[in-house]
């Protein structure tokens, strides 16, 4: 269970939070790397998550007490600095230009505090998370009329203009709007949202590989340029309009970008049927794939993601994968129900430094 951020705050600063909002964690089930290339994805939400507590204050400061990071202060106009304090920043700069008619009483200062079951940097999106959190918990002062949809842009423009992670929507949309025990079928071209019931008989069991991410926000904007390029050398808006063939005319890092996406597209379109067929079997086949397609064509893996996954396949498991931007982080496998304690306690005999993170 998640520690009390309310209880943090009144411990730092011997006063109560006048807001208080949690957004939970998301693990995706199939679908890496697409969503900024216009195409499908398959999240669902974790019981983990990150929970913020503020009050306005005049001080001129942001004040924060945090589990996840160190304790910080710095002015309240100061530019970001790569430190966590820049999510604050770019909450409140967000928030304010999307309803310039609210009080802006925040722009006075703010004492947050944070607390988090969410590991960092590690697939789950913890940054999406507090986010989400921190813009709706400034809602709860300010009381506007935010819906899921604009909450989820808010925060996507928090990444893009204030954390520098060129992403695409998929962590924000199924943080604000997903529905526990459902898988997000989401067509981020469109927009279309399908949630579909999680398998009866079978687990998604997420575990952190012990590794965590390195490098990952400058490689994740490298692969989006390189899918801005090939897309480009095909005349075409982005990756997923593109077919075989035209994939087949490009060479080098772009014909393992394209190839990687139009199949990992494909992949998504197969597990929401296996979901509504109840077919778990097609489902873990299609997770192998597309960690063989992130870790050869897309280049986001690494060498423990690789030996996890290769191991898992002696194991009694469906299908296992990366999941998020990868470079280290989590891996997620689909298991019979039955079979969660054994698995996890092998794979731990062979990973010393897999830690458990959740069960869906």
């Amino acid at each position: 269970m998640i520690n009390s951020s309310k209880e943090l705050f009144e411990e730092k600063f011997s006063q109560s939070p006048i807001a208080t909002a949690f957004a939970p964690g998301r693990v995706n089930l199939i679908g890496d790397h697409t969503d900024y290339n216009f195409g499908l994805v398959m999240p669902t939400p974790l019981s983990l998550g990150i929970e913020v507590s503020i009050i306005p204050s005049n001080t001129l400061l942001i004040e924060g007490k945090t589990e996840l990071f160190k304790e910080s202060v710095r002015s309240i106009s100061a530019p970001v600095d790569g430190s966590w304090l820049d999510f604050v920043t770019g909450a409140i700069n967000v928030f304010y230009e999307e309803f310039p008619n609210s009080s802006k009483i925040l722009k006075n200062g703010i004492k947050l505090a944070i607390t988090s079951n969410l590991p960092a940097n590690s697939g789950v999106s913890s940054s999406a998370a507090l986010e989400i959190s921190l813009l709706r918990a400034i809602n709860k002062i300010e009381n506007q009329v935010l819906d899921n949809y604009k909450l989820a842009k808010l925060a996507q423009k928090i990444e893009h203009n204030f954390i520098g992670t060129m992403c695409g929507l998929m962590d924000q949309m199924v943080i604000s709007s997903g529905v526990n025990e459902k898988a997000m079928f989401f067509d981020t071209k469109n927009g279309n949202i399908e949630n579909v019931s999680l398998f009866k008989n079978h687990k998604f069991l997420i575990i952190h590989s012990g590794s965590t991410r390195t490098l990952s926000k400058s490689l994740y904007n490298l692969r989006c340029q390189e899918c801005q390029d090939a897309s480009k050398k095909l005349n075409i808006q982005n990756l997923s309009e593109a077919n075989r063939d035209m994939v087949d005319s490009l060479e080098g890092i772009y014909f393992k970008r394209a190839s990687h996406v139009i199949s990992e597209n494909k992949r998504v379109e197969n597990c929401l049927n296996a979901l509504k067929n109840n077919d778990p079997e097609t489902f873990g086949e299609k997770m192998y794939e597309s960690h063989f397609s992130l870790s050869q064509n897309y280049e986001v893996s690494s060498e423990l993601l690789d030996n996890i996954i290769e191991k898992s396949q002696s194991l009694n498991i469906l299908g296992g994968r990366l999941t998020g931007a990868g470079f280290g982080g989590c891996c997620i496998f689909l298991i019979n129900k039955k079979d969660t304690e054994q698995i996890f306690d092998t794979l731990s005999s062979h990973f010393s430094d897999i830690k458990f993170v959740d069960v869906i």
